[in-house]
């Protein structure tokens, strides 16, 4: 009966695992078996344990199964109010996890009132109806130490193995995009049992041997935070375009149109130059939240944690943008209220919205002409057109380049995607047209996160013979470029007495909110001057290969001097990003 009670207990966990009102994903754990037993073994042993150790069945049903529904019915609102997983780390924010959820009001499911009831008539089931006790002790001691033996050699080969937890899990939409997705999948049990080990050996707060925490602050406070003038405090908007590489660099492709005519005249009139991402054909988020963060590196974000947002936020500014996705990819909405947006608007969030550049920039606008006027404004927002794949199979009118010899996949997939390139360049140019006339100072800032994705082993690439080989300089630069340009109407050229014209050159995505504030004859705050300096000899810093580039050379090694300023850049990034400063 103990048995049956727990596997009762068991699926009504599973239940609040698989979160929302919805129970579509409930009845899919059941497609794999072995799935229901791994979520459902650690509470029939824990019942057993408990037991044995007390002699009393109530007592061995109440205590687990009161543990494994709270903490998921705890799961369960936390993905309902802050989109994230409740794992085994989240004990070490505990307190500030009750901070948070003190300020919702959470919505209660049938789901709760279900594992109410079921705890509820197991706990009277088992006091009434299940009295026999265990009195032998021998038996007791020896099966406790049995069971907890068990427990241990299943915890260690079993659920914390990474090869068996990757082939579990049932299989929903674009679950590889949101840790919340990559979790339910599993269950609750199971993957809460597996992110114990994570928490343990977490490799974001796994300090490097050459950390010191004491020599990094000391580092740190030399540098001042040093407040906007408010006299000088312009709007800034920054938008991410996804997949926007400039093609018209490679020399082999002849176009019939000239997709990146709108681009190249508002580079004539902008500071411009390119990013070297880290990142190619995906990973928007790297580029992204170097952006917002200035970090060299990108970690994971589970509580507030010092940004570029943080520090205009406490300069006064208003923070918010809009992502024409959804909130779930790359767990936006959580990570963008840890970064210090105020607000941050998904394509959920509009009736009638949709993934394309025709909906997102005027919804950009809006948001820009509804701002509160008595405080300045920064928007970071992101597109979605553009996002692979590329249609392979067909192709509409006009071709804007010429198929020369390209096979008619390749040929469609590279229409196609400068069919939407050549859309959001328009577009780009439009958004600029309607801040030139504006009397209050505006900054524009445009790049790309990353180059596309073309076709299976790059085909496109390949077919066209663009060297993208990482083993060279040629082949690292054709596969990480992308623009970016900085452009100020008028109003803010007067207020900040800048052109706001010139050759950026190229240099990493960390460096790029720093190269605004330096254009705007801001200083910023402590780490972002660290980082300036760095960048006068050091500006590239790129993780998939580990190449570096000082004074204009692309290097394996950095020489003494350099790797000296790099590493004290490091410290002070990891100090920072350990130390959350602002309130």
């Amino acid at each position: 009966m103990l048995t049956l009670l727990s596997i009762g207990a068991g699926l009504v966990s599973l239940l609040l695992g698989a979160t929302g009102t919805e129970t579509a994903i409930f009845r899919m754990y059941f497609s794999s078996p072995m799935l229901i037993v791994l979520n459902l073994l650690p509470l029939i042993f824990f019942v057993f344990l408990i037991y044995f150790i007390s002699g009393r069945a109530w007592i061995a049903f109440s205590f687990p199964t009161f543990l494994v529904l709270a903490l998921s019915s705890i799961e369960f609102f936390k993905i309902q109010v802050r989109s994230e997983p409740f794992t085994a780390s989240d004990f070490i924010f505990s307190r500030e996890a009750g901070n948070i959820l003190s300020s919702y009001s959470l919505k209660m499911d049938w789901k709760i009132y279900l594992a109410i009831a079921a705890f509820a008539l197991g706990v009277l089931f088992s006091i009434f109806c299940l009295k026999h006790r265990q009195k032998n002790t021998k038996v007791r001691i020896i099966t406790s130490i049995i069971i907890t033996a068990l427990s241990v050699m299943l915890y260690i080969f079993v659920y914390t193995g990474d090869e068996i937890y990757e082939k579990m899990g049932v299989e929903i939409r674009a679950a590889e995009w949101s840790s919340v997705r990559k979790y339910v999948t599993r269950g609750f049990v199971y993957p809460f049992v597996h992110s114990i080990k994570e928490s343990l050996s977490d490799n974001d707060n796994v300090l490097p041997d050459w950390y010191d925490e004491q020599e990094a602050m000391l580092a740190l406070e030399t540098y001042e935070d040093i407040d906007i003038p408010d006299d000088k405090k312009v709007s800034i908007i920054s938008i991410l375009l996804e997949s926007y590489a400039d093609l018209s660099i490679f020399d082999m492709l002849d176009f019939n149109i000239d997709v990146y005519a709108p681009l190249h005249k508002l580079q004539a009139e902008s500071d411009h130059g390119m990013l070297l991402t880290n990142t190619f054909g995906g990973g928007t988020i790297d580029t992204e939240r170097l952006f917002l963060t200035g970090n060299t590196f990108l970690t994971t974000y589970r509580a507030a944690t010092n940004s570029y947002v943080h520090y205009l936020k406490n300069q006064g500014y208003y923070t918010e943008g809009l992502h024409a996705g959804d909130s779930w990819f790359y767990d936006r909405r959580l990570v963008n209220t840890y970064l210090g947006f105020d607000r941050y608007y998904f394509l959920e969030d509009y009736e009638h919205g949709d993934r394309a550049d025709a909906f997102f920039f005027p919804a950009v606008i809006d948001l820009y002409m509804a701002r509160d006027k008595s405080k300045p404004y920064f928007n970071f927002s992101i597109t979605y057109q553009n996002h692979g794949a590329y249609d392979s199979t067909m192709t509409y009118e006009p071709h804007y380049i010429a198929q020369n010899g390209l096979s008619d996949e390749s040929f469609f997939i590279l229409n196609n995607y400068l069919s939407g390139i050549y859309d959001t360049s328009r577009h780009i140019d439009s958004f600029i047209d309607s801040f030139r006339t504006d009397p209050d100072p505006v900054v524009l800032v445009f790049f790309g996160d990353h180059m596309p994705w073309l076709g299976n082993d790059q085909s496109v690439y390949n077919e066209l013979g663009i060297n993208i080989d990482e083993g060279t300089e040629e082949g690292v630069m054709n596969s990480y470029c992308v623009p970016y340009l900085v452009w100020a109407n008028d109003a803010a050229k007067e207020n900040l007495s800048n052109d706001f014209i010139g050759d950026g050159g190229i240099f990493s995505p960390c460096f790029l909110m720093g190269e605004v504030f330096r254009l705007c004859s801001w200083e910023g705050e402590g780490y972002m001057q660290a980082l300036r300096e760095l960048k006068a000899t050091v500006d590239i810093i790129h993780t998939p290969t580990g190449l570096y580039c000082e004074n204009g050379v692309l290097k394996q090694e950095l020489t003494p001097e350099s790797w000296a300023a790099y590493l004290k850049l490091r410290k002070m990034e990891t100090y920072r990003r350990m130390n959350y400063k602002y309130s």
